[in-house]
């Protein structure tokens, strides 16, 4: 891949400003995480089935035609990036110029989103459970949790924990969860044809 055909990256506060002009509720690193999950497990039909069951009840306004095509772009960059050779896959995260306790809320709520995409998608049959997928999915479910002390969210004390590392690791993981599902990718794919 040629460095002028990367894909060019999504933009967190338009797209985030989009989800909130048309009235979601749902935060847009839950929405990322959620269609990286659904496209890791069945593809980009599943993670389009994911987005309309998380919008489902959201009570969207006139800018939903916008957001349609906002969420498409999300869709479909976000599957690029998950298929490039070079592993230049990001979780759409605010910049690391965002205050830090929206930092790790928004890893909790992306790794959160994640899982919740590929529940959604992957077959009942098949157990993750042992191997390199059941420890990455598990290890998600805890980051998931992550937050701040009170002291850590004031600044007067160190979060015990580098960001900048977990975030590395859930950017690596996702992919090795992509290449670990391409049997179900391709199952589903089998399906919808």
């Amino acid at each position: 891949m040629t460095p002028s055909s990367a894909t060019p990256p999504l933009d967190y506060d338009r797209l985030r400003d989009s989800l909130a002009a048309a009235g979601a509720v749902v935060a847009l690193a839950e929405l990322h995480g959620g269609v990286c999950g659904a496209l890791c497990a069945g593809g980009p039909v599943a993670a389009r089935r994911w987005v309309v069951d998380s919008l489902d009840d959201a009570e969207l306004g006139v800018s939903a035609a916008a957001l349609a095509d906002d969420l498409e772009e999300l869709i479909g960059t976000s599957s690029k990036m998950l298929e490039d050779e070079e592993l230049r896959f990001e979780p759409l995260l605010p910049s690391e110029d965002a205050p830090l306790p929206e930092q790790v809320e928004a890893l909790a709520v992306w790794c959160q989103g994640f899982l919740s995409g590929v529940g959604s998608t992957a077959p009942a049959h098949g157990s993750a459970e042992g191997d390199a997928l059941g420890e990455v999915l598990r290890d998600f479910a805890e980051i998931s949790r992550a937050g701040l002390s009170e002291g850590e969210a004031a600044g007067e004390d160190q979060p015990d924990f580098a960001l900048a590392q977990i975030h590395e690791y859930v950017r690596v993981s996702v992919q090795l969860v992509f290449e670990e599902l391409a049997p179900w990718r391709a199952a589903a794919a089998r399906e919808v044809h």
